[in-house]
């Protein structure tokens, strides 16, 4: 009968001695020290799974060859290295029955293999016991890098990241025992990787610029209030003058022309549309100016609703200090309700702007239609009376 540790020294010696001399430095993932660390987890998932000695001594002995032919063919090293466990086996005259099952079990590390051999899935969770590893990102990668230079992948750390989360949610230990010892670790493993891939998403979204943090808002802002400010003047300046020139053909020229009216009654159709346009003119100019309704009165409601604006006179002129810093402090207490004010203020100085300029349209048209009417009804009326 042989002796279990006298063939396991012996295999380990072998491995040990194959694998350096067959692997190179670009093997940073598979091993001698993976090895190890695989035939180390085995015997622990062995002496838990209760099976026996014998059973024992064949899970070790495969996972010892498991990865013994990765470096001459990573493609298919599951079948090499069951070759080279045969080989070694044979030359030491160890049954051929049971060379037999440690290369079923090798074959059971093939990803995808799904099995119901004890000792395969037994081998398979050591094998990927590294997945519940404290450096599994250091492990993950060197199989990266390795995988880079073996199969040319060219994998970036942000592909390499998404495959490993989508093999970690999708990956099951096969035995109780493999969950037992691993499952807890590689959920832990999995939830920081997910926290990691969500604060690089974070981090790459591009932020919410608002008025406050943005120099460009800022100055297109102002920019924006002063051509407003400007313009509003100018359509005030120009009311004006309708209204002073209206007022001039109203008050001097209309009673010199209706004195006119007794001797010549034929000049009172055009003194009536000069007068009617004049009229309507001064209408126009005077709803251009006029100040429009004021409540003068903001609640907390508004605000928080963004129905108010602080910074306009009209929205705070009857409330007491109190109330008014009240508000305030509320509105510069939220950048989204501070936006939302200087916004609101731009929109509605640029409505009212809009009606200025619509009733000064009307106003200057109105009046420049009068003078037309006049002087044609006047022209016609002449040649005719």
């Amino acid at each position: 009968m042989t002796n279990p540790d006298n063939i396991l020294i012996s295999a380990e010696a072998y491995v040990t001695d194959f694998i350096n001399r067959t692997f190179s430095d670009i093997h940073s993932y598979h091993n001698l020290e993976h090895t190890y660390h695989v035939y180390t987890q085995a015997d622990r998932l062995a002496v838990e799974a209760g099976v026996s000695d014998k059973e024992k001594e064949l899970l070790l002995l495969a996972a010892l060859f498991h990865d013994t032919g990765y470096a001459q063919d990573p493609y298919d090293h599951e079948n090499l290295s069951a070759d080279i466990a045969d080989d070694f086996l044979q030359s030491i005259s160890y049954p051929q029955q049971e060379i037999n099952t440690i290369r079923q079990t090798i074959l059971a590390t093939k990803m995808g293999w799904s099995g119901s051999d004890i000792l395969g899935r037994l081998l398979s969770d050591a094998d990927l016991s590294g997945l519940a590893s404290e450096d599994y990102a250091a492990h993950a990668e060197k199989l990266r890098k390795e995988k880079n230079i073996i199969f040319g992948m060219n994998a970036s750390k942000k592909k390499w990241r998404k495959e490993n989360l989508l093999f970690l949610r999708e990956h099951s230990y096969k035995t109780d025992v493999g969950r037992s010892f691993y499952g807890p670790a590689k959920l832990k493993n999995l939830q920081q990787l997910e926290l990691t891939e969500q604060t690089r998403k974070a981090k790459k979204e591009p932020k919410l610029l608002t008025i406050g943090s943005s120099k460009s808002a800022q100055t297109q802002l102002k920019t924006s209030l002063r051509n407003h400010i400007d313009l509003s003047a100018i359509a005030d300046n120009k009311a004006n003058i309708m209204l002073s020139l209206n007022a001039i053909v109203i008050t001097v020229g209309l009673p010199i022309m209706f004195g006119m009216v007794s001797d010549n009654k034929w000049i009172i159709i055009p003194n009536l549309i000069l007068a009617l346009s004049a009229v309507v003119s001064m209408i126009l100019a005077t709803l251009s100016t006029r100040p429009a309704h004021m409540k003068g009165k903001t609640t907390i409601e508004d605000i928080n609703s963004k129905k108010s604006n602080l910074f306009f006179f009209g929205n705070f002129h009857a409330m007491n200090f109190n109330e008014y810093e009240a508000g305030m402090k509320r509105v510069v207490g939220s950048n989204e309700i501070l936006d939302n004010s200087i916004t609101r203020d731009l929109f509605f100085l640029g409505k009212s702007l809009g009606k200025k300029f619509n009733y000064l349209r009307w106003c200057y048209s109105v009046f420049m239609w009068g003078l037309i009417c006049t002087v044609v009804s006047f022209i016609i009326v002449a040649y005719f009376f």
